[in-house]
Parts: structure tokens; sequence; C-alpha cells
């Protein structure tokens, strides 16, 4: 016998395996027509106990997942660890500062004005660390007026943490950068 032989076998095996399931269904319907026919007025009982039953029975992970929810971990453990690293001051210092707003030329109201409208553009972008250029002040008649009102509105300001100065390449004493606190704690959701 070769392969031609044993295929031709199998396929008519196949075959009459398919006419007999077609043949046992046949008479599955017609039985089951046979016992609709005759229990057709309690029919619709048995259609309500059927619907009662299936809402009774729950599967007990659809039940649990229903009462408690999912935990996502892996954000959870994020959010501990991104609150970890920003309680360390040497760690914050490193932070890059992800935007930053220069009030050269503002008066004291302009730039008051310029910084509520900054930090709050920031606070919803969820940054962390910004920049605040306000010069040196070597143009002030007595105190610096750009800088003293920098320093105001941080400490006025309830969103706003731990500030300081960067290094002299990048601005020194004529600027400031600023930890913007609610942006820490808070993880982003994008809507």
């Amino acid at each position: 016998m070769d392969f031609a032989d044993i295929l031709e076998q199998w396929e008519k095996g196949q075959h009459r395996g398919r006419q007999k399931g077609v043949q046992a269904e046949r008479g599955k319907s017609e039985t089951t027509q046979h016992k609709q026919n005759r229990t057709a007025p309690d029919s619709r009982q048995t259609d309500r106990e059927n619907a009662a039953d299936n809402q009774k029975r729950v599967n007990p992970m659809d039940l649990w997942m229903r009462r408690y929810g999912v935990t996502d971990k892996d954000a959870e453990f994020d959010r501990i660890e991104e609150k970890r690293r920003y309680s360390n001051a040497g760690s914050v210092k490193k932070l890059p500062c992800e935007a930053e707003l220069d009030l050269h030329g503002l008066t004291r109201e302009e730039a008051w004005a310029s910084l509520e409208n900054f930090i709050d553009e920031c606070s919803r972008r969820r940054l962390k660390k910004v920049m605040i250029i306000h010069g040196k002040g070597n143009h002030s008649a007595e105190e610096p007026v750009l800088k003293d009102t920098v320093r105001a509105f941080i400490e006025q300001d309830k969103r706003l943490g731990a500030s300081g100065h960067p290094s002299g390449a990048d601005g020194g004493r004529g600027a400031t950068w600023v930890i913007i606190r609610a942006s820490l704690h808070t993880p982003y959701v994008h809507t």
C-alpha cells in the first residue's frame, strides 16, 4: 500500500464520519422538535427558570474582580520609587529642568503674572523641575527687583517646593530652579 492509497482510505473514512454526524444531528433535532411540541405551554416557565439559574451562577473570579479590582503593581512600584528618589535633596538638584521662564525686562507686576501663568501651565503638564531666569539685578537701583519677586512668589505658592541657584555656567545667581511639588506625587493621567 502506497501513500496515495492510505490518503484515499483516510478521506473515505472522514466522509463516512461526516455522514454519520449529519444523520445523528438530524435525529437529535427531530427529537428536540418533538419535545418542544409536547412542552410548548411550559417552555416559557423553563426559560425563566434557566435565566434565573444563570443569574445565580457567577464565576468566582469575576465576583472577586468586581469586588476588589486590579492593582497595577508596576505602577505602584514606580510611584513609590519616584517619591523616594525625589525625597533626596541631592537627586532633586541633579534633575534636568523641563521648562524655563525668562523675566528680563518685566516689571514686578508683570513678572508676578507671568510666574502665575507659567507655574499653572507647568503644574498642569506635570513638570517636576523648572528654571526661572530673573537676572542678577545689576541694573536695579537698590535691591534686585525680579530676584526678590521670584523668591516671594516661591515662598507664597503652595505648589512649589525646594529651590536653588544653578551652577555659574547655567546662570548662577541670575536664575532660580524650583521643584513643583504637586507633580512629584500625582501620577500622570493622559486624557
